[in-house]
């Protein structure tokens, strides 16, 4: 009797023991998740600190841009390439092969800056509303792409009808192009080329100053061959990118949204 007194006091012994102890293993249990979930949400804060950090290089920013927002500054650098060569050329053109004076230059380059506000308000208020962006941008391309093959001079003698057609279908379509091809780029760029010097806009910035030198060295080049080389030469890198960036465009059409 006493024996079995003995055991049952031991027990009981035990467990308030162990009642003792499992509050303090389940308060070091919980101290241990809440130190690993306090590390995970550091690493996360961290990760997200990391994503909104704007680029602090121009290298950094060309690190950033996806295929598609590259064929889209190719597209930006190829449509200012040729409007720089339609417009700066104009009056040697002009002058060579019409013998157009100094105020029909003027007035020709006039009309088609009048074009720019009535386009893009029939862009944005109503092609924009039927088609797809991606849509209005290829289609835009290929109309470049038409308005530089009709301005070559070939075997026919070259005539203002078509130069004056040939220019203002590229200069329009170009101007199209530019504004479709700048707001899909402001919804496909990475979000840290929204803020910070190294920009978005300072990428798209520096590639039409580069088409723009490009093309005036292209011009001044080309002018040491004469005047009656000047149009195709200056014509050909145009028709070479222009393709080029169809092609891209094409590849990454489905990205384009």
């Amino acid at each position: 009797m006493c024996l079995i007194l003995n055991l049952f006091i031991a027990a009981e012994n035990d467990a308030l023991e162990r009642g003792v102890v499992q509050p303090l293993l389940l308060k070091s249990v919980g101290d241990e998740q809440d130190n690993e979930g306090d590390q995970e949400g550091d690493g996360s804060e961290e990760a997200q600190e990391e994503s909104r950090r704007p680029a602090n290089s121009i290298v950094e920013a060309y690190r950033l841009l996806t295929p598609s927002v590259k064929v889209q500054l190719l597209i930006y650098f190829m449509l200012k390439y040729a409007m720089e060569v339609l417009l700066s050329e104009s009056s040697v053109v002009t002058t060579y092969y019409f013998s157009w004076s100094t105020s029909t230059v003027a007035i020709f380059l006039a009309c088609l800056g009048l074009t720019v506000l009535p386009v893009n308000i029939l862009v944005g208020s109503y092609i924009s509303n039927i088609f797809e962006d991606r849509q209005i941008l290829l289609a835009s391309e290929i109309m470049v792409c038409l308005g530089i093959l009709l301005s070559f001079q070939v075997i026919i003698p070259y005539s203002v009808p078509q130069y004056v057609c040939s220019g203002l279908l590229m200069f329009v379509s170009a101007e199209v192009l530019e504004g479709v091809n700048l707001s899909l780029l402001s919804r496909v760029m990475s979000s840290r080329l929204s803020r910070g010097t190294y920009n978005g806009g300072l990428l798209s910035t520096e590639a039409g100053t580069i088409a723009r030198v490009i093309a005036d060295v292209t011009i001044t080049l080309a002018g040491y061959l004469g005047q009656s080389k000047l149009l195709n030469v200056t014509l050909l890198p145009s028709l070479l990118i222009c393709i080029a960036s169809i092609f891209a465009t094409c590849r990454t059409y489905n990205s384009l949204y």
